[in-house]
């Protein structure tokens, strides 16, 4: 029988060795990695509910990205609330944009607590095993998926492919926008982003189109 630390162990120890080889580093169910083009991350999560009938540990694995456009954009408005500077490292995917990796599939397990060894224990080693297995392939999967939305225009790219696009994700599209100087898009998802903000309820996203403005217009 496996208890819930060691599922995590066995968890943590077979992700790693799937993600290391792709240059991710770190230990304890987070890795990452750090380039000039941001910021990508890959973690394990465990979470343990407990029943009278037995309970379920939920296992998952995850991405965070952080394209260097956004951080850069982050930074700006830190400074501009008279917030300390962000740097680029491991800990920058805390201020990650998150609509593209979360909607991510085939990436968590259900595993049930045998309801005769309440409260420690997994039903058996096997169901942990299929468990890996299948965790094991979706970090590989994500971790190479996280990397492809580090290059330069790609989490643009993903952004715009989402279906229900709307609300918040106007911000990271007017920013990922603005890097490739003025345009009739960048105009377009201004106005698109007023007009979204207000069906909202958001207050005016002055702040967001200044900083475009101003990233559009400088070279490189």
């Amino acid at each position: 029988m496996i208890t819930p630390a060691q599922t995590t162990s066995r968890l943590n120890k077979d992700i790693g060795a799937v993600v290391r080889p792709l240059g991710f580093r770190g230990t304890g169910g987070n890795w990452s990695v750090v380039t000039t083009d941001g910021v990508a991350q890959v973690y394990v999560r465990r979470s343990v509910v407990r029943s009278v009938g037995g309970g379920t540990i939920f296992v998952g694995v995850g991405i965070g990205v952080v394209p260097v456009a956004w951080w850069e954009y982050v930074n700006w408005r830190a400074a501009r609330w008279g917030q300390p500077a962000i740097p680029l490292d491991k800990n920058a995917t805390s201020y990650g944009i998150g609509f593209v990796e979360t909607r991510q599939e085939d990436n968590f397990y259900h595993l049930r607590l045998d309801p005769d060894r309440y409260p420690a224990t997994v039903t058996t080693t096997e169901e942990l095993d299929h468990a890996a297995a299948l965790l094991v392939g979706a970090a590989d999967k994500l971790a190479r998926t996280a990397l492809d939305l580090l290059r330069p225009g790609r989490y643009l790219e993903a952004l715009r492919g989402i279906r229900d696009f709307g609300g918040a994700m106007w911000e990271p599209l007017v920013v990922l926008l603005a890097e490739d100087g003025p345009s009739a898009d960048l105009e377009a998802a201004i106005e698109d982003m007023r007009a979204d903000y207000v069906n909202y309820g958001f207050g005016p996203p002055d702040m967001e189109v200044e900083y475009a403005r101003m990233r559009a217009a400088r070279p490189g």
